[in-house]
């Protein structure tokens, strides 16, 4: 790679959010430090990284500067909107790297793993938390294969709890207001609205394990409250009862958005081929001749 403005960009949020869990907990990258600069001045932010950190070197690379003990670094940047970037350097320990104290940003790398020091984008969070999984084992006499569930810890994205907040309380609105609503048309044309809308927009969001127990939670919660409104709504809407009996005004059951809503977050491809580089981003920026 010849400069560090070649540096490829994630090519939506959910790889961008997948390539940053993967370099966090995979690669063991922690340690780590970021922010959001203007366009218009991130090419020569590039350039200032690329002078303190080798975040241009290839996979080669990194493993000659593994075996040397110095720290492997990455450079993970995103268009945060029209006029600005957001960027993250990643590091893991060894001379270098942002747990070297002779580092220009030792005093301000995080940990990931600290409650106080986790990576987040847009709507969400980084964490290494807790989740349900299935596992079974088979019996070395008999053959047979036992299946249960059980805790266990890894990396993953969540929304954040003011977030989670948020949620409910456009699921409290909707009720009150008994806007039972629509998902959105199979074309795309006819948006959703109201509280199904609302439902099928959070089945929509990045299903990262995390993520995907929270929206479950969301429709739990939201099928216990509707459950005290449908009655008012029914009766402002006889001519549904009437056509639909007793599904008039039923949300999805939740057996059915987990087995055919909520499907598991698969391993994506993180870059366009070929794909958008850093420079890309910074040759458009306003006010760059």
């Amino acid at each position: 790679m010849k400069s560090a403005l070649d540096l490829p960009v994630p090519r939506s949020d959910t790889a961008l959010m997948q390539y940053l869990q993967h370099l966090v907990g995979r690669e063991g990258h922690r340690l780590w430090c970021g922010g959001t600069v203007p366009r218009k001045k991130f090419a020569a932010f590039v350039e200032k990284m690329a002078a303190r950190y080798p975040i241009a070197r290839d996979t080669r690379g990194r493993a000659y500067d593994r075996k040397r003990g110095r720290a492997v670094v990455h450079f993970v940047v995103f268009p945060a909107g029209a006029d600005a970037v957001s960027w993250w350097l990643l590091s893991s320990s060894g001379q270098g790297g942002l747990a070297d104290p002779a580092s220009p940003d030792a005093h301000v790398a995080q940990d990931a793993m600290s409650a106080a020091s986790h990576i987040t984008h847009a709507d969400y969070v980084l964490l290494y938390a807790t989740k349900t999984a299935a596992h079974a084992v088979t019996d070395a006499k008999s053959g047979k294969v036992r299946r249960f569930v059980k805790d266990t810890s890894t990396w993953t994205w969540k929304m954040r709890a003011e977030v989670v907040a948020q949620e409910r309380a456009r699921i409290d609105r909707c009720c009150s207001a008994l806007e039972y609503g629509a998902e959105s048309g199979p074309d795309g044309k006819s948006p959703g609205w109201g509280l199904r809308g609302l439902l099928a927009e959070l089945r929509a969001r990045p299903l990262f394990s995390g993520v995907r127990n929270q929206v479950i939670d969301l429709h739990r919660y939201a099928r216990d409250a509707w459950s005290k409104q449908r009655g008012k709504w029914l009766e402002r809407h006889p001519d549904y009862a009437r056509r639909y009996g007793q599904h008039a005004g039923q949300l999805r059951p939740l057996n059915e958005v987990l087995a055919r809503r909520l499907p598991m977050m698969r391993r994506m491809k993180v870059f366009d081929s070929p794909a958008l580089r850093i420079a890309d981003l910074v040759e458009g920026a306003p006010g760059k001749a």
